[in-house]
């Protein structure tokens, strides 16, 4: 497999070259055809190219392609070459003709040009589910993964159609909590970057003081690698944990539409907001909920930490204030509890239903649905509207 990731890698950078050459001797633009037209030639002489699966080689000449239209349309930078690294990932585009198939029982996955290799199964395949693509992937930590595509028959609603949602819930994203959600679950931010930067200081010092391009220094990167995979693989655990219980919880999610890329400018709030990983909850959600026939929207953020979620006021307070008394009813309001309510009435207005009529009453403590335990909303104001309780807020 290491000959297939090196043999794709070559095949980028030389194909990258043709194309920066071509323009800049002749004026000529280069199309993917052209280059799989000479690649076929390429693979007759080329012994490296040629223990390439076909499939393969064209693949890497389509990304090639994307990435320039990409370019062409001011969506990313000028593509790169790819440095030498043990590290990176072919795909086989058409898996169903045998290219690649997986073997349930004697746990192996065949890949051709390659051979069959050992793999472990992290969750059983879908039955009589035709596989589309197989994209095998070397990580930094020198661990191989195998990603399977399957063309599967999914029943689904058509929830554009559904106007009426039983449960509905607001989340405002957070670091300090995590989320907090309008029928007042309060999630706190677990920082697994945080947690492990002793760990990872103490491993970098380690692999500063190494030779560099020696044995030593190989495995003191590798060990650096797979703290970080780690890291990774505990942020999207949790990811899929939250987010499937919000999808099990309720029918319509709203959520903050953030520009974090924007928001990571901010140097002292870049590594916090990096290792939330809001984006990441987002996208999980929005697939689960599509394969459960319920709804994720995104709304408009802007001054939903301001606006009172009772009486429409805005209150001109800064973000280190964290409860603060509004000043057109006078109610005490904790921010972030406040916030995910407003974006739970955006979301509800999004999709054309509307919020009930406010009655206010006293506040209770809520049953939080996505934790199952009792959380003390009563410190995010004195009153409660009592029209929210049939839609669990």
């Amino acid at each position: 497999m290491l000959r297939a990731l090196g043999a794709s890698r070559r095949l980028w950078n030389d194909a990258l070259r043709h194309r920066r050459d071509r323009w800049q001797d002749e004026r000529r633009s280069t199309s993917y055809n052209l280059q799989a037209s000479i690649l076929t030639v390429e693979r007759r002489e080329d012994a490296e190219l040629g223990g390439l699966h076909s499939q393969v080689a064209q693949d890497v000449l389509k990304r090639l392609d994307k990435a320039f239209q990409a370019f062409f349309k001011h969506k990313s930078r000028y593509p790169r070459f790819k440095k030498h690294s043990e590290t990176g990932s072919f795909t086989y585009p058409q898996a169903y003709n045998g290219s690649a198939k997986p073997d349930v029982l004697r746990k192996r996955l065949f890949l051709s040009r390659i051979g069959s290799v050992r793999i472990v199964l992290h969750r059983p395949l879908p039955k009589d589910a035709l596989v589309k693509t197989c994209t095998v992937t070397r990580g930094p930590d020198g661990k191989w993964f195998a990603s399977l595509v399957f063309e599967d028959i999914v029943p689904l609603q058509d929830i554009l159609a559904k106007m009426k949602f039983v449960s509905p819930v607001g989340v405002d994203l957070g670091l300090k909590s995590l989320i907090v959600t309008s029928d007042g679950a309060d999630i706190p931010h677990p920082r697994f970057l945080r947690k492990s930067e002793k760990q990872l200081k103490h491993l970098q010092r380690v692999l500063s003081r190494k030779k560099r391009g020696s044995k030593n220094s190989f495995k003191a990167r590798q060990r650096v690698a797979s703290k970080h995979a780690r890291v990774r693989r505990q942020r999207t655990d949790f990811s899929h944990k939250l987010s499937t219980d919000l999808v099990k919880s309720h029918d319509l999610i709203a959520f903050e539409d953030l520009r974090t890329r924007n928001m990571i400018k901010n140097h002292r709030l870049a590594k916090s907001i990096q290792d939330a990983g809001w984006g990441q909850l987002v996208r999980f959600t929005e697939y689960k909920a599509l394969s459960q026939a319920k709804r994720v929207v995104r709304v408009d953020p802007a001054y939903s930490t301001q606006e009172c979620f009772y009486c429409g006021t805005r209150s001109e307070v800064s973000l280190d204030v964290r409860e603060f008394v509004c000043v057109g009813c006078g109610r005490l309001l904790r921010r972030d509890h406040n916030a995910s309510c407003i974006v739970l009435k955006r979301g509800l207005a999004k999709v054309g239903q509307g919020m009930p009529e406010l009655k206010p009453v006293e506040m209770e403590p809520l049953l939080v649905q996505t934790t199952g335990r009792a959380s003390s909303v009563g410190e995010a104001g004195t009153t409660r509207p009592r029209g929210l309780e049939a839609h669990g807020l």
